[in-house]
């Protein structure tokens, strides 16, 4: 199942990146785009039902996330996306082992969360940051709500990464 599932995302991409030299581009963006969508959706439904993100969806979504930074930006912001995922995923891994060090191991963010961060940062890693800051929020006002210490994150962090990317296409932000 699981090489399965990453030779579909892998076949994808290769698809995508050859089409994005034709000048029919657009098809392999939109393709690539709808692609990415379901599976972050995917994504946001395994991590409320079983509290996981599984490492074959995070390795598509970064095989996914590539190939369209590639296809819209080409390989100068591929590389640019890359560095700035590296560094977000650094920064949030660092953040998360000093949490479970000051709060005697218990998890606080989730090191699934920063694989897929870190995966959505390889395409727009500006939005990614805002998604996440939303999605805290989100997740801190739902916890207060509820009563609950400990929510999943992408329930929140994929409809507010949907909310930033609708508003920098109607322009509402740059």
């Amino acid at each position: 199942m699981r090489m399965r599932a990453c030779a579909v995302a892998g076949a994808v991409c290769l698809w995508g990146a050859g089409v994005g030299r034709l000048p029919a581009a657009r098809a392999g963006v939109l393709l690539l785009v709808v692609v990415l969508w379901a599976l972050l959706v995917l994504a946001a439904v395994i991590d409320a039902r079983q509290r996981r993100f599984p490492r074959v969806l995070g390795r598509a979504i970064a095989c996914v996330s590539a190939a369209l930074s590639a296809l819209v930006g080409g390989l100068a912001r591929l590389a640019w996306c890359a560095c700035a995922a590296c560094a977000f995923g650094a920064v949030l891994t660092v953040a998360e082992m000093m949490w479970r060090r000051r709060h005697a191991g218990r998890p606080g963010l989730g090191m699934g969360d920063v694989k897929f961060l870190a995966a959505l940062s390889l395409w727009a890693p500006l939005d990614a940051v805002l998604s996440l800051a939303g999605a805290l929020v989100l997740l801190a006002w739902c916890g207060l709500l509820l009563r609950r210490d400990s929510l999943p994150l992408l329930p929140f962090a994929v409809p507010v990464f949907a909310v930033v990317r609708a508003a920098r296409l109607l322009g509402w932000a740059s």
